[in-house]
């Protein structure tokens, strides 16, 4: 590519970042298709809430009795840690404003609708952030309202649009004056993100870090910031693990890697959550389900319950090393391609997401584009804990908008290479 066309295609990506933010219409029409969507999803398909999910169970509890405990519907285990706590109290609230379950399970079904539209809106936001180009963004954003499911009966739904607010409001910020403040409450979202999903660490830390990175030529400046973020995450993370050493005599952040091991490492269990339920094995090994595993953690306690199931899951391991890993091989498939559930569709477009963001990360690094080391690393170590537990689709929403935003680059510049017949292919790129 000649410098001559480098500088047209510049200009051309400034001009289509400026005018995307000076004109609302795109990003209202966004919203707008992602409500319609969510709207017509609701009608069309049942939305799993209430009896038999640990977070309901837990808003539930702390609506009615105060206490962040029995999250497992066949029997009162008393204080956990199993679930992280905030997605929890944004539904006790709900059910405290709104008492009726039925109502209330509307609400946190509109609220999942809302916050999966408003995250439509910010791809098209962190598009311009990341390429200077809205284009990339509007076509990830048309391929997230296609590909998101209604979950509200988990944090998902809201931890998304956070994730997506966090790496706006950071990188606008780092570099400001008076940063103090913004450091302050970049941390906060941070630990919320903690709180609603402690496995997005693995998300926004490296983002900090790609942003240090990015300013190291001000450190003094950079360092104070990424450490009023990191402070403030330690201070709440701190507090909570304060928290379950007096409820549950163990400073622990979770308690649930254990039990969920358990559960999916064993002589009847298959990749998939669908499948493992569909033989009746996970729930046979999971408390949420199985009387005998409820009673064990109740007379054990949850953290030593957690222990014990945690050997019991490696020393399975350690004897069937060849189903373990037709398993973890299994689920690595799963990660990427999902199982079809009862939002076939919706697995479908992810599937096209994934092969779609193979060459637009390809693109990405042909073009040196300095976000790319970031998706790549984030993309390559949040995967690793779900490789070795049941999959389901939701857990790769969380990291499925650094998917949907390559695979927007790769269609955008395969429609400039469509619009150019007499360009060569490799220099579109």
């Amino acid at each position: 590519m000649t410098q001559k066309t480098m500088a047209s295609s510049s200009t051309r990506i400034a001009v289509d970042a400026k005018s995307a933010s000076h004109n609302p219409d795109v990003f209202l029409w966004l919203f707008a298709a992602g409500g319609a969507a969510g709207l017509w999803n609701m009608t069309r398909h049942i939305v799993l809430f209430g009896t038999g999910f640990e977070m309901v169970a837990l808003g539930e509890n702390l609506a009615h009795f105060g206490s962040y405990a029995n999250p497992f519907s066949v029997l009162a285990t008393g204080p956990t840690a199993a679930n992280p706590p905030l997605y929890p109290l944004v539904l006790a609230l709900i059910f405290k404003i709104f008492r009726s379950p039925d109502l209330s399970a509307f609400i946190a079904t509109l609220g999942n609708i809302l916050a999966n539209a408003f995250t439509a809106v910010l791809l098209a936001r962190v598009s311009i952030l990341f390429y200077r180009d809205v284009r990339p963004g509007v076509v990830a954003a048309v391929l997230w309202i296609s590909s998101s499911p209604l979950l509200p009966a988990w944090d998902v739904g809201l931890t998304v649009p956070i994730l997506l607010i966090f790496c706006l409001m950071t990188s606008a910020t780092i570099t400001k004056p008076k940063f103090v403040m913004s450091g302050l409450a970049a941390g906060l979202l941070a630990a919320a993100l903690f709180l609603f999903n402690p496995s997005t660490t693995l998300i926004f830390l490296p983002w900090i870090g790609c942003l240090a990175f990015k300013h190291r030529k001000s450190p003094k400046q950079t360092i104070a910031y990424c450490c009023l973020i990191v402070g403030v995450l330690d201070v709440v993370g701190g507090a909570w693990g304060f928290r379950n050493q007096q409820q549950l005599g163990k400073f622990v952040l979770r308690t649930n890697l254990g039990m969920t091991l358990f559960a999916s490492d064993n002589d009847c269990v298959r990749s998939s959550l669908i499948a493992s339920e569909a033989n009746n094995c996970f729930q046979a090994h999971h408390p949420n389900t199985s009387i005998q595993e409820a009673k064990l953690l109740s007379s054990l306690g949850e953290v030593e319950y957690d222990r014990l199931r945690m050997n019991d899951a490696k020393q399975w391991i350690s004897d069937h090393p060849r189903p373990f890993l037709r398993l973890t091989l299994a689920r690595v498939r799963d990660f990427w391609f999902p199982v079809p559930n009862r939002h076939r569709f919706k697995c479908a477009v992810i599937w096209i997401i994934t092969l779609l963001s193979i060459p637009g990360l390809f693109v990405m690094a042909r073009r040196r584009m300095e976000i790319t080391p970031f998706v790549l690393i984030v993309l390559s170590v949040y995967p690793l804990m779900y490789y070795i537990v049941v999959s389901d689709v939701r857990y790769r929403l969380p990291v499925l908008w650094l998917s949907l935003l390559p695979a927007g680059v790769f269609l955008v510049k395969l429609w400039e290479l469509m619009s150019k017949p007499n360009q060569k292919p490799i220099d579109a790129l």
